[in-house]
């Protein structure tokens, strides 16, 4: 029997026939207090003080028993009765919390031992399930107290996701996204140092400096108090353009050889990030990079209008997913007169194969490359495509290799996830790239 509960926004529950309605908010709130003790026994008297704030009515068992009843008509025998009290089982994908709480872990422990580029695509993961508040609708009851903890877990997954995109080089284009956030938790320091952060790497010191006089007006204001030490700190650092804000420089790799062939390293330069597509960059991060759980090949496509900065994205995404791809970067240019066999053969030149020794027929051609790919790692990153038909055979079929595709246009590529980029309002001043 399939089962999705999901609380993180408007509670919703899904059964073998899709969306189901939970019922009333009374009915939702009983749904909701089962779920966040997934798996353990929730007596009636701890329901009745989640469900009703003060002194609960007469009738409030015999309403949770009519409630759990109507339930289970969806539900079946997830929900078991114990005495005086009842366990709805469900396995862990089958709750957005349990994924939330699964993702944002996975991301911290990253985080914490200097692993950004691994961390960062968990932790935007596990934002991506919110919908809108916990439990969103819900009458007011003890059972807030929680869903607060759940609404406190998200800003720290934020604040975190901020820190590791700082770390990957991410600069201006965070301050939209911390503005909002700040607007909404204006009493948030580490937010505001992280928004001083990226405006001075993106070259404006005069609005980090700003910020910090708005942290500091609103603490006061609101708390009566001066921002903290570490925050002070910051602010005198940028007064001194102390070196220890800029991001160090990434280490060259040292270059490596394949079968006699140095590795391609094709990847052009490092362009300054597309303002307005953080959370698409990390949607192809994500979708790119090896999974070592599920060991399958990657592919992605990011489509939008020109101007949309399709290419400077995809670009911008082999440049943080090289050390994923230690066996090589591929660029290439998919003009339209360029057909599938032409890009087969211009990703073997660049594996080394010799242009004498290139299969000429096309199922030789896929052949080889996929022989090439099985025991490699390799991204290849193919901009401007005009047709599926071109790029479709370049999917690789061994896990471990991904491929990176920018078009105008979405290509009818099955099971090819495709993320999409609308054209700027307006141009906004490129952000320096972080060093």
């Amino acid at each position: 029997m399939s089962i999705e509960v999901r609380l993180l926004g408007p509670v919703e529950l899904r059964g073998d026939d899709g969306l189901a309605d939970p019922g009333p908010a009374k009915r939702r709130a009983v749904l909701a207090a089962l779920a966040l003790e997934a798996n353990r026994p929730v007596r009636l008297n701890r329901l009745t003080e989640l469900l009703w704030t003060g002194r609960p009515p007469a009738s409030a068992v015999a309403n949770i028993r009519n409630h759990v009843a109507a339930l289970r008509r969806t539900l079946g025998n997830r929900i078991v009765s114990r005495h005086s009290a009842y366990q709805l089982n469900l396995a862990p994908h089958e709750l957005d919390v349990t994924e939330f709480r699964r993702l944002a872990e996975g991301g911290r422990g990253a985080l914490a031992i200097g692993e950004a580029g691994r961390a960062e695509p968990d932790l935007a993961a596990a934002l991506r399930l919110w919908r809108g508040p916990a439990g969103h609708g819900l009458p007011r009851g003890t059972l807030d107290v929680l869903l607060a903890g759940l609404e406190a877990d998200r800003l720290r997954v934020l604040e975190d996701l901020v820190e590791a995109r700082l770390k990957l080089g991410y600069t201006g284009e965070l301050a939209p996204m911390l503005r909002d956030h700040l607007a909404a938790h204006p009493l948030r320091e580490r937010a505001w140092a992280q928004l001083m952060l990226a405006l001075y790497r993106a070259g404006d010191l005069g609005s980090a400096l700003a910020a910090y006089r708005q942290a500091q007006a609103t603490l006061h204001a609101q708390l009566g108090v001066d921002p903290g030490s570490e925050l002070a700190a910051l602010h005198v650092a940028m007064l001194e353009r102390a070196p220890r804000l800029d991001l160090p420089a990434r280490q060259p790799d040292r270059p490596r050889r394949i079968a006699g062939a140095e590795v391609p390293r094709e990847l052009p330069p490092d362009p300054p990030f597309p303002g307005g597509h953080p959370d698409e960059f990390a949607a192809v991060l994500a979708a790119a990079r090896p999974s070592p759980e599920e060991r399958a090949p990657a592919a992605v496509v990011v489509h939008g209008p020109p101007g949309s900065g399709k290419s400077a994205l995809v670009t911008r995404a082999g440049h943080r997913l090289m050390d994923s791809f230690p066996d090589g970067q591929i660029f290439a240019v998919a003009r339209p007169d360029v057909s599938a066999s032409d890009l087969l053969g211009r990703v073997l030149r660049a594996l080394g194969v010799p242009a004498g020794e290139v299969p000429g027929h096309a199922d030789e051609l896929i052949g080889r490359y996929r022989s090439l790919l099985a025991a490699r790692r390799v991204l290849i990153v193919v901009d401007g495509v005009t047709d599926a038909g071109q790029v479709r055979l370049l999917i690789p079929a061994s896990p471990g290799s991904a491929l990176l595709v920018s078009s105008r246009r979405p290509l009818p590529m099955p099971g090819v996830p495709h993320v999409a980029l609308r054209a700027p309002d307006r141009l906004a001043r490129p952000a320096r790239r972080a060093r």
